[in-house]
């Protein structure tokens, strides 16, 4: 398959496991569809008690909502999380890239970084070694995944020996694979979204 295809197989995957894809230029651009996505949506819900945070009504699940939104970017070097925080900053938000522990009652965004993508499954690969680059997918009730569109793979079997290598790396490594939004069926066969993770995956496929 030529890259191009790559690309249209990897969106077309995708979009049937619900996640939403946008193809962009640049980073600046990602970052400012990342702060225009949480603008955009509801207050995050608190699923769990959060003594410091502002709280405000009550959500669909008849739990309280967080009134000062956050994104979390745990991935971002530097001079992306700095640009990041001032377009968070602009409109309120709290931007932070560590310390996601305290806030496992919910965020709004979480921002990841992908390894590489697998355009027979539309699944995106994360090192998620470390515990916030692991919260930010997780606890998020909107995931951002960036994935470089010359990392797309066609198959899992064409990333298998990348595979092989990090499971044999030292120390133990947290590698993730992600197929759409949370969903699962397992109460009486009824499917649910965001049971386990984000309600949302939106997956912004960047240019080299």
């Amino acid at each position: 398959m030529t890259h191009q295809e790559l690309v249209e197989a990897f969106s077309a995957k995708a979009a049937i496991v619900n996640a939403v894809v946008q193809e962009l230029p640049t980073m600046a651009a990602a970052l400012q569809y990342v702060a225009d996505v949480c603008a955009a949506k509801q207050p995050a819900e608190l699923l769990a008690d959060e003594p410091d945070a502002e709280k405000g009504p009550l959500g669909p699940n008849k739990v309280p909502t967080r009134v000062k939104r956050i994104v979390a970017a745990p991935q971002l070097g530097a001079e992306d999380f700095a640009a990041l925080a001032g377009l968070c900053e602009e409109r309120g938000f709290l931007c932070i890239r560590e310390g996601l522990h305290k806030h496992l009652a919910g965020i709004d965004v979480g921002l990841s970084v992908a390894e590489l993508g697998v355009a027979a499954s539309g699944t995106c690969l994360l090192n998620t070694d470390n515990e916030d680059v692991r919260l930010a997918g997780m606890i998020s009730e909107i995931s951002v995944i960036l994935l470089r569109k010359s990392t797309i793979f066609p198959d899992l079997p064409s990333i298998a020996q990348q595979l092989r290598e990090r499971m044999n790396s030292a120390p133990a490594t947290y590698t993730t694979l992600v197929t759409g939004p949370s969903r699962t069926a397992d109460i009486e066969r009824v499917a649910a979204v965001g049971v386990h993770g984000p309600l949302e995956l939106h997956i912004i496929l960047l240019e080299d």
